[in-house]
């Protein structure tokens, strides 16, 4: 969506290696989180990567995009056995990112389980420029939204059974090291967006817990639930192991949007608006940096 709220569809296509020529995009397309890259050297090119659940198994779908066209042409898609249960995304380069794994198990069953007692089974994926997969991090409490600090020098994650949010500074292999975090009370991280101008970390998450799982588990069917959402702002402080002053930006019963899970800054004019999403709604809400909802 640009300043003037007008919302862009890209279309989904692949190269057929037989004719050469572009066509529509065969694989299955089952979104999750994504991320953008964009590249100094080349600014007329922005690269996507999605999380795609496919019934085949679960991998990251890799897509570039010239600015000014409406199209998304297919790079390739890759999987690994230790990409078994990625929720969100992060690119590192045209070819290179981290991803969180949320959980360890895999049936809906042990996955409650390991959701209600907090176990701490998910861990962060890395894929190379090598094309390999490798375990970046382990031992986390629910990774859920991963993103990059604006220098590209810190990888924030959110932690939603801890509740927490991560620092890591990745080595040149590519794993990570924790160096701080922060700890909320009474709030559960769900995203994590950095803006890319400010530096500014935005964190969306839940105030209720136990009314956003009954909104989730209900919703297709209808549901009285609103879990009511927050939007937290941070900014690390001098020293990493001291972690993120935490300022509350917004927060609603949850009849703004209910099950918010995402906030990413946007500058209209010049002025600053906070545009909010929800993984299970068909809309967004726009609020004014700075008002209270």
């Amino acid at each position: 969506m640009d300043e003037n709220n007008n919302i862009l569809a890209l279309h989904l296509v692949e190269l057929d290696r037989e004719s050469n020529k572009v066509v529509p995009f065969t694989q299955e397309f089952r979104v999750h989180g994504f991320d953008i890259y964009w590249d100094s050297l080349d600014p007329t090119e922005l690269t996507f990567m999605f999380v795609n659940h496919q019934r085949t198994g679960d991998g990251i779908s890799i897509f570039r995009h010239k600015i000014g066209t409406k199209y998304l042409q297919h790079v390739k898609t890759v999987k690994s056995p230790l990409l078994y249960a990625p929720n969100d995304v992060v690119a590192m380069s045209r070819s290179t990112f981290y991803a969180t794994n949320d959980m360890r198990s895999t049936s809906r069953i042990m996955r409650q389980i390991e959701i209600f007692f907090g176990m701490a089974w998910g861990h962060i994926v890395y894929y190379g420029h090598e094309g390999m997969f490798t375990t970046a991090a382990a031992g986390i409490s629910y990774p859920n939204g991963i993103s990059r600090s604006a220098d590209g020098n810190s990888i924030y994650v959110a932690a939603s059974s801890e509740p927490s949010v991560n620092m890591f500074r990745p080595a040149s292999d590519g794993t990570l090291a924790l160096v701080g975090k922060t700890v909320f009370k009474d709030f559960v991280p769900d995203n994590v967006s950095v803006d890319t101008t400010t530096g500014q970390v935005l964190v969306s998450g839940f105030l209720n817990t136990f009314e956003m799982f009954r909104y989730n588990h209900e919703v297709l069917g209808g549901t009285s639930a609103r879990p009511a959402a927050a939007v937290r702002r941070l900014r690390p402080l001098a020293y990493p192991h001291m972690g993120f002053a935490v300022e509350n930006v917004l927060s609603h019963d949850g009849t703004l949007l209910p099950a918010t899970t995402m906030a990413t800054l946007q500058t209209k004019r010049g002025v600053q608006r906070i545009l909010l999403g929800s993984v299970m709604a068909d809309h967004i809400a726009i609020c004014q940096a700075g008002s209270r909802i």
